[in-house]
């Protein structure tokens, strides 16, 4: 672990970042975990929020908004450009700031810049969905299956949950779940028209634990058990569907036929 004097090694060595916001954020220069307690947490905060931006250039006025939207907007910025400062010191001891590879001014815009060897959990995600649409649309169920794949590993769980129910976070947080869940959905439907039951099954089992009221996700997974002739298992996922059918007031008799496969 760095110490708290010593954050981070000589910017000679400093070569790439690697950033996990999903589940936990976590940040390893180089790939070695530092130990920032000793940074002030609304700076840590700004990290997080570059991080969670997957590299993309953000405005001064969204981040000012997002993290001092109770001061003016002089002051504001001025916090804005201590805190970039700060990282900057942090990550990259020593370096002027125009030198910066890691806290990167575009305009108006900061983005962060992982570097070469570098990465993020959620570019990596968004790169696995954007695989799975291009496999969607050449008709390469076999790719499609690896990029969702790919995709649900990257996902390890909510977005910086650290940040709680800050408004900023929430927009991004319940998108990424969202999406999340529909490569799992999308994934079981593929696997199912494979003829890989046990694989649908386990893919509806990781839809439904990250939104246990998708109906797609019970229908699958009733279905894909029911093929893989876990009958017993088939049975009771159809009477916990029909008790979550009821818990929303909904009365029609539970469809658990196999959804066709549709586009991504």
């Amino acid at each position: 672990m760095i110490s708290r004097d010593r954050p981070a090694a000589a910017s000679e060595g400093r070569r790439y970042l690697r950033l996990r916001c999903f589940g936990g954020f976590r940040l390893e220069p180089d790939g070695v975990p530092v130990d920032w307690s000793g940074v002030r947490p609304r700076i840590r905060t700004l990290m997080r929020y570059l991080a969670a931006e997957a590299g993309q250039p953000v405005h001064r006025e969204r981040i000012t908004a997002a993290l001092w939207p109770e001061l003016p907007d002089r002051a504001a910025v001025n916090n804005l450009h201590v805190g970039v400062s700060t990282l900057r010191t942090f990550l990259e001891p020593g370096v002027a700031r125009a030198a910066s590879r890691f806290i990167v001014r575009d305009g108006s815009s900061y983005r962060l810049d992982v570097g070469a060897g570098g990465g993020c959990d959620v570019s990596a995600f968004e790169a696995a969905l954007a695989a799975v649409r291009r496999a969607r649309s050449a008709g390469e169920d076999a790719a499609a299956v690896a990029a969702l794949r790919g995709a649900l590993d990257h996902y390890t769980g909510d977005l910086l949950p650290e940040d709680g129910p800050a408004e900023w976070v929430l927009a991004g947080r319940d998108r990424h779940r969202t999406r999340a869940t529909e490569a799992a959905v999308l994934l079981a439907r593929l696997e199912l028209n494979r003829g890989r039951a046990r694989a649908a099954a386990t893919a509806a089992r990781r839809a439904l634990e990250l939104d246990g009221y998708r109906d797609d996700g019970w229908r699958l997974l009733v279905t894909a058990q029911r093929l893989a002739g876990d009958v017993a298992a088939s049975q009771r996922s159809q009477q916990t569907y029909e008790r979550m059918l009821r818990s929303l007031g909904v009365t029609r008799p539970a469809d658990t036929r196999p959804a066709h496969v549709t586009a991504a």
